[in-house]
């Protein structure tokens, strides 16, 4: 068999599966796999923890597992680099998993290992994952803080604008929860621009996606209609109820009314195609608040019952707002009352 450079293959490797080059990366993996054999133990353990990042790129996290399992097998012989490694790959698991507490306790283990002789794109990376686990836990400033530090180390690596991108848009994210919507707007078009750069059409989804959100939460549904417009023609499946959603809010907002029923029956049926209950009710809210009034009452505290039985806080908080203030201005104080409560829970 031909002599392989397995170190050389190995970094090959590590970086397509950072910038989540499939294809590239299961080329490498199946020449890697044919020389396994012949690895030593410390070549074992870097083939391991890598194959475990592999498997988690493909949403195969059983097998994620098991190749994290086989390096610890050879613990005796693990690196300060293969302990980051090890910690590092076991807290993308729990984050795919949405098991985000139990990924940040990794990402913390993982921390203790970081050096100043460590590449930056990898320090890069590592700040990302982190800045997306405390965005999904809800504090927003300490993701805020690790995805400007993934920014800083990222920003002059040309090879990785694909994670430069993630961090850019994951800090636009972090500053439109905390309102501060001029600094979203910068940073939402800096990933916009990388995104172009790089031509990932699931990122440039995703960023068109928030920046319809952005413009949508600052009442100006007439700029948002242009970016959740190219949102929906990169056609990506994970996002696209969402994007349906505010597509046919803002249609209505402008007043077209053709459009917005398009985009409602669209997502609406998609969603009960799909089982989405949550998205379903959202879909039916909207239609109630723009086409059907006599039952809006009816079906917002349905829904608002749906949402607080689930423990959906973030959609009991909007809806109560909104049915509140429907409240208010009606003169029906004691049910405002009632919803203005929930908003505080």
């Amino acid at each position: 068999m031909e002599r392989l450079d397995v170190a050389g293959h190995l970094d090959n490797w590590s970086v397509s599966i950072r910038l989540n080059k499939i294809e590239a990366a299961r080329s490498i993996y199946e020449e890697l796999s044919k020389h396994r054999i012949d690895y030593d133990s410390e070549t074992f353990i870097t083939f391991s923890l890598m194959e475990s990042r592999y498997h988690s790129m493909l949403e195969d996290f059983q097998e994620s597992k098991h190749s994290l399992a086989k390096a610890r097998e050879h613990e005796e012989n693990f690196t300060e680099l293969h302990k980051y490694q090890l910690f590092f790959a076991e807290g993308i698991i729990h984050y795919y998993e949405e098991q985000f507490q139990d990924a940040l306790v990794s990402l913390e283990q993982a921390e203790k290992y970081i050096t100043p002789s460590m590449e930056p794109a990898v320090v890069g990376e590592f700040h990302l994952i982190k800045a997306m686990v405390y965005y999904f836990l809800d504090i927003t400033t300490l993701s805020a803080v690790h995805a400007a530090t993934a920014v800083e180390k990222l920003k002059s690596i040309e090879a990785f604008n694909f994670l430069l991108a993630r961090s850019e848009l994951i800090q636009g994210m972090n500053y439109l929860d905390l309102s501060d919507f001029e600094m979203a707007e910068e940073y939402l078009h800096k990933a916009l621009s990388t995104c172009k750069r790089i031509e990932n059409q699931s990122l440039l989804a995703s960023t068109n996606l928030n920046l319809g959100l952005l413009y949508v939460t600052r009442e100006l549904p007439a700029t948002a209609i242009r970016y959740l417009e190219d949102a929906l023609a990169g056609k990506q499946e994970r996002i696209e109820l969402k994007v349906l959603y505010l597509l046919a809010d803002s249609y209505w907002k402008t007043n077209q009314t053709t459009k917005a029923m398009h985009a409602y029956k669209n997502g609406f049926d998609k969603s009960i195609d799909s089982d989405n209950t949550n998205m379903k009710w959202e879909f039916a809210m909207l239609h109630k608040k723009y086409e059907d009034r006599i039952n809006f009452e009816s079906v917002w505290q349905e829904g608002i019952e749906y949402f607080r039985k689930i423990n959906d806080l973030f959609n009991v908080r909007h809806y109560s707002r909104e049915l509140a203030q429907y409240y208010t201005d009606s003169k029906q104080y004691e049910l405002a009352t009632k919803y203005y409560i929930l908003t505080l829970k």
